[in-house]
């Protein structure tokens, strides 16, 4: 038997105590994780609506709005936590984090939200180039500018407004950097 199989079978048991002591018969959890092997969300496993989703969403939202990105912070983790696979939540995480200045957390969070968005919408790549600049990385930052230009749909107005401020920061940068 190889190393790997043993950590397998380790993590598996592992899993099933947990589901246990939560409530959960071996059936069930071996339902779930099936589920969730085959691309369900938890949201679906646990039969929580679309609507209700919805509703939290608007919750976290108004919380970020308002300025309480703690529990805004809270909302989004656990909508990511439930359905990981809409960058909507993923993007209010990240502005959260970016908020409190936990400027890496952010940058790895926009870039789930970027592939959360199958990498369509280039707006997770600038506020993570937007993080970059507030570490004072310059380098970085451009480089997820660029990245970002290569994404989305110029015939989307908010993916050219995007793109075009991309531009006006890419050239600060070179000024920037022409002047040091």
């Amino acid at each position: 038997m190889t190393q790997n199989t043993d950590q397998e079978k380790d993590i598996q048991a592992a899993l099933l105590d947990m589901a246990k002591a939560a409530g959960f018969t071996e059936e069930e959890f071996k339902s779930i994780q099936s589920a969730l092997e085959k691309g369900a969300t938890l949201a679906d496993v646990f039969n929580i609506s679309k609507e209700a989703m919805e509703s939290a969403y608007a919750y976290a939202y108004n919380l970020y709005k308002a300025g309480n990105y703690k529990d805004a912070e809270s909302m989004f983790r656990g909508l990511c936590l439930y359905d990981g696979d809409d960058p909507r939540f993923w993007m209010g995480l990240a502005g959260c984090l970016q908020a409190r200045e936990a400027y890496q957390l952010a940058i790895d969070t926009y870039g789930m939200a970027g592939v959360a968005g199958a990498l369509k919408d280039p707006s997770p790549f600038f506020y993570g180039g937007l993080c970059y600049l507030k570490l004072g990385d310059g380098e970085n930052a451009a480089a997820s500018f660029r990245a970002a230009l290569g994404l989305g749909d110029e015939s989307i107005p908010a993916h050219k407004a995007c793109h075009d401020r991309i531009r006006a920061l890419l050239a600060s940068l070179a000024q920037q950097k022409e002047g040091a």
